[in-house]
């Protein structure tokens, strides 16, 4: 099994100059307002999921923002498409947006730190935030945008430390619906696609909803080799945090399997990334205070500290 450098899938990545600040920047001045997008998709509740898994695709976007009286009344995501490819005989040309949207929609300004919406994000189990200000929609920041202007300001430790060890796998052989059910279960966005002993692929969301829902085929009769990607992106578990979310970035990638050598030693994702930083930058952030206030204890100026 070789695992090599998987074809780029464009996904929905900002590239705000702001970002690059460097780790000298005031991580607290970050906010949403530097990481966001402004280049929104939006769809209606009336759209079919055909239409809007086509519409996704063709942008190269994961979700699609449903416009409202208050800024957004809902937002269809790829994990919204996959629930439906898991169920038995839906039709695609038919299920609307509004049957699988989910409403109301956790917002935020454009003011708040990175940081804050970081946690948000955590807290409710959530990869993008709405950016909308007195009713109206301004952008969207995903977890790409977060992960992307916390790394620039906290290099971290090996890959390794961080990643999930427990990867889930389905035989290549198996159906689409089988694969998108196990994901359902599980919670999770990709399974890796196994043929005997050998990774022969990972099936993603992305994939799903390309190379399935958006070309109207039965989850039921299509097999998980003719849709996976392959062959995968993999890195090393001694690579660091930093470089392993440049190689995501540039690659427009969510998600890599880390190997040594054949084997496969687990799967880091965005999720996994946004929060061991956040928890480095808050643990940096308590011992500057801490230090602050020793100075200040011992009558001397802390400066810039």
């Amino acid at each position: 099994m070789e695992l090599t450098a998987q074809t780029a899938r464009a996904g929905d990545v900002s590239t705000n100059p702001n970002i690059d600040a460097g780790p000298e920047a005031d991580r607290r001045e970050l906010t949403v307002r530097d990481a966001m997008s402004d280049d929104v998709v939006t769809a209606t509740a009336d759209s079919t999921i055909f239409w809007a898994a086509r519409t996704m695709s063709e942008n190269h976007v994961s979700c699609l923002l449903i416009p409202g009286a208050s800024g957004v009344a809902g937002i269809l995501t790829e994990k919204d498409v996959l629930k439906s490819v898991a169920e038995p005989g839906v039709d695609f040309r038919r299920l609307k947006v509004a049957d699988r949207m989910s409403s109301p929609v956790e917002v935020t300004p454009a003011t708040v730190s990175v940081i804050k919406a970081g946690k948000v994000m955590e807290t409710m189990n959530i990869k993008r935030l709405p950016v909308v200000e007195d009713g109206e929609l301004l952008g969207l920041v995903t977890q790409t945008d977060i992960t992307r202007a916390l790394v620039s300001l906290s290099p971290l430790r090996s890959i390794s430390d961080i990643m999930s060890p427990n990867v889930a796998t389905v035989p290549a052989e198996a159906t689409v619906a089988e694969a998108a059910q196990r994901m359902s279960d599980k919670g999770i966005s990709c399974v890796v696609a196994m043929h005997r002993r050998d990774v022969a692929g990972i099936l993603t969301e992305k994939d799903l909803l390309k190379r399935v829902v958006a070309l109207h085929k039965d989850p039921a009769q299509t097999r998980v080799a003719d849709v996976m990607s392959f062959p995968i992106m993999s890195v090393p578990p001694t690579d660091s945090v930093i470089t392993t979310t440049r190689k995501m970035d540039q690659m427009r990638l969510h998600r890599l399997v880390v190997a040594e050598g054949n084997e496969v030693c687990g799967i880091v994702t965005q999720t996994d990334l946004m929060r061991v930083i956040r928890k480095e930058l808050d643990r940096l952030e308590s011992q500057r205070c801490r230090l602050i206030a020793l100075l200040q204890g011992a009558g001397q100026d802390p400066g810039t500290l």
